[in-house]
């Protein structure tokens, strides 16, 4: 708390005298897209319309370094439950004292769960409960800012600051601080565009009572967001305890024990200063007891079409103004498991120029409990168990599927990027670091990867954490999903990756796998790559003006040590091998012969010349793809 003002956040992700190995080892796995996390308290950490030049400075520079290694970048201006400092990331420490809440009294008073402040001085925050962080979404801090955020001139129109009514003050400060960054790496042609806020949550916006938990994320201390708001006034209230692994928790949404919070009567709130809805008139005290006078009062709110819509609007024309007229905006609202709002029917043309529908997708059950069971799942959007292997892998791909046609139902027919989706690697009781066995969490990443395979979907995997550690795994709530640990074991010999690229990597066959980067075309059936036989298929109708090269990423070091062959059924194409050092990967670039229809390009694994059996089979399924025709095949070696 007391660096607040004086934090600064750069050299994150990482320093940049690091950042060749990081981008040589993420396009040496095939990555052509950064989601760049940025946060409004990077940018405006020491006060109100104070920037930090330093910060914008050195992300400027990790941008264009990651040109220079062919990505892409898309800004995400970050924030989990509101802020860092009740719980999350995102906003800073001075929004909180601008609306009168006291960071230092929520731990005491149960207003946020805050990893930091965790058990005080005597727990070990390597224990911290496994995906709490959460909850605190309807706790008294995070609903209050959130709900004040977007809603303040109707829920709170009595509160201003410096004469600026609350909800104006809190997105002018957010919208211009991104405008800073953006105005910073304008001229930076890999710059793709800007998101508009990473899961944005609606607060207390759309509840229908305060007097109970809503939703079916309950896990640890419990209050009701009435109780929450009784607690941050300093009222001694006994809070229900929940177990995301308890079934009386998950089954029947009790309670496993409760407690008496706030025992010194300590009020969230800073010296002179009330609770904001309580002065709204929600709730009283009476006889020195706490009284819910209004326990509806946020219900009658759409906060899609009413909220955040109209800040889209707003942001994307206000960032566009800053930087690029051209930047895409990346679209975002609440995870559509937690049921907290209905997603809206956006006009584009409002938007003011290319949108892209960037929702997340995360298995829940592997997610929230940390096991990977291929045979069992619970679809969190119907609320009923998946059993079996394929109604599991056919949940997946309809779930994912349903992100997609979203986009052509809700978002004018936007294209779809799936903005985060992975694993949990400390599955099993951690047995990756307790055995050192990835067999799971390969097993979860590659069942993932395939749904959205199926799908033909874009996606940035969350994450990439340059300080992974194995006992506070992503350095933050104790979550543990990135992909290069500096703990891990090896998983490409020494031999083909002497370099040591690939060094730090985890579960690297499940997502490191050939794909298509560019496509003058349109698939006629969707590209899939069969780990089983590491054969990768692309049949494709090319398209009139689109060009007449289509392009491969073959990752030879991980899924064809051996080499790799590769059969066309017409037109030519180059192969350009990366040596050891870049991480032992190849571009193919192939190249049709535009009087044919339909075009089909195969790779797999090299087989040996004297088996002319075997390449006699690989030529045959290619032509019966194909319809008949010729087919050329051709095979290539890793570069020393």
């Amino acid at each position: 708390f007391e660096s607040m003002r004086t934090v600064s956040f750069v050299d994150r992700p990482f320093p940049l005298p690091e950042a060749d190995s990081h981008f040589t080892r993420l396009r040496a796995w095939g990555c052509n897209i950064l989601r760049l996390i940025v946060t409004w308290e990077a940018v405006e950490h020491a006060g109100p319309g104070e920037y930090d030049t330093a910060y914008i400075e050195y992300i400027k520079a990790i941008v264009k370094r990651a040109g220079e290694y062919g990505m892409y970048v898309y800004m995400d201006p970050h924030q989990d439950v509101f802020s860092r400092f009740c719980g999350g990331d995102g906003a800073p420490g001075w929004t909180f004292e601008a609306v009168g809440l006291d960071v230092r009294a929520f731990a005491e008073t149960g207003a946020a769960l805050v990893h930091q402040t965790w058990g005080g001085g005597e727990r070990d925050k390597s224990e911290f409960p496994r995906m709490c962080w959460p909850t605190n979404l309807h706790k008294l801090a995070c609903a209050t800012m959130f709900t004040l955020f977007w809603a303040g001139d109707r829920f709170a129109p009595n509160l201003a600051i410096d004469g600026t009514p609350v909800q104006e003050y809190l997105q002018g400060h957010y919208t211009r601080a991104m405008c800073a960054l953006a105005a910073a790496v304008r001229t930076l042609p890999n710059v793709l565009g800007f998101g508009t806020m990473n899961e944005p949550l609606p607060g207390y916006i759309g509840l229908s009572r305060l007097d109970r938990l809503s939703g079916p994320l309950k896990n640890d201390l419990m209050p009701t967001p009435f109780e929450g708001m009784a607690l941050g006034s300093g009222h001694t209230m006994r809070i229900g305890r929940y177990a995301i692994d308890a079934l009386r928790s998950v089954a029947a949404g009790l309670p496993v024990s409760t407690e008496l919070v706030n025992e010194g009567r300590r009020s969230a709130w800073l010296p002179g200063r009330e609770c904001v809805w309580k002065a709204h008139g929600v709730w009283a005290e009476r006889d020195g007891k706490p009284v819910l006078l209004r326990p509806d009062y946020f219900r009658a709110c759409d906060f899609g079409v009413e909220c955040y819509l109209p800040f889209a609007e707003r942001y994307a024309r206000d960032v566009r103004a800053a930087g690029h007229p051209n930047w895409l905006i990346f679209l975002e609202m609440p995870p559509a498991d937690l049921g907290l709002c209905t997603f809206p029917k956006m006009d584009v043309e409002k938007l003011g120029g290319a949108v892209v529908h960037a929702p997340h997708w995360y298995d829940q059950l592997t997610l929230f409990l940390g096991r990977f069971v291929p045979w069992a799942s619970f679809d969190v959007q119907s609320g009923t168990p998946r059993l079996g292997e394929g109604a599991v892998r056919a949940m997946r791909e309809h779930q994912l599927g349903e992100c997609a046609e979203q986009a052509k139902t809700h978002v004018g027919g936007a294209p779809t990027l799936i903005g985060e989706v992975g694993i949990p690697f400390d599955m099993h009781n951690r047995e990756a670091y307790n055995e050192g066995r990835l067999e799971n969490c390969e097993a979860a990443l590659a069942a993932t990867v395939e749904a959205l395979e199926a799908n033909n979907l874009s996606y940035t995997l969350w994450c990439y954490t340059a300080d992974h550690t194995a006992r506070f795994g992503d350095m933050w709530n104790r979550e543990d999903l990135s992909l290069y640990s500096v703990e891990t074991v090896r998983e490409v010999p020494e031999a083909l990756d002497p370099a040591g690229v690939h060094l730090g990597g985890r579960a690297l066959r499940a997502f490191v796998r050939p794909y298509t980067q560019a496509l003058p075309g349109v698939p006629v059936r969707t590209p899939r790559f069969d780990a089983a036989s590491g054969t990768y298929e692309l049949t494709f109708r090319h398209v009139e003006g689109a060009g007449r090269e289509t392009v491969i990423f073959v990752p030879t070091v991980i899924q064809y040590p051996d080499g790799f062959d590769v059969a066309v059924a017409d037109g030519h194409f180059k192969i350009d091998n990366k040596a050891a050092k870049d991480g032992g990967f190849a571009v193919v670039t192939y190249t049709h012969d535009d009087t044919h229809v339909e075009h089909t390009v195969m790779i797999s694994p090299k087989l040996p010349r004297e088996n002319s059996q075997a390449e006699g089979k690989l030529c045959t399924r290619l032509l019966h793809c194909i319809g008949g025709g010729g087919a050329r095949k051709y095979d290539t070696k890793l570069l020393p």
